[in-house]
């Protein structure tokens, strides 16, 4: 499951590390109809990064993973 090994908090983060961030952060907003300028939508980033950090670098996992917890723990209105 994890595409490359775990980064350290102070490990900088690529362009194409930041493009796979953002299309799936964009995505996902979309799918739950979070505005960008919100506290959930501030959540999803956090889990994003946190998740890409421990080695998930494939846009499709995190977005799986995000959308697990997004069901388990913060409910999708709807």
């Amino acid at each position: 499951m994890l595409d490359q090994p775990i980064r350290s908090q102070n490990e900088a983060f690529y362009p194409n590390d930041l493009e796979t961030l953002r299309l799936a952060f964009d995505s996902l907003c979309a799918e739950f109809c979070v505005l960008p300028d919100t506290a959930d939508a501030q959540r999803i980033a956090a889990e994003l990064i946190r998740l890409f950090q421990t080695g998930m670098a494939s846009g499709d996992i995190l977005m799986m993973a995000v959308r697990a917890r997004w069901q388990n723990e913060w409910k999708i209105a709807g």
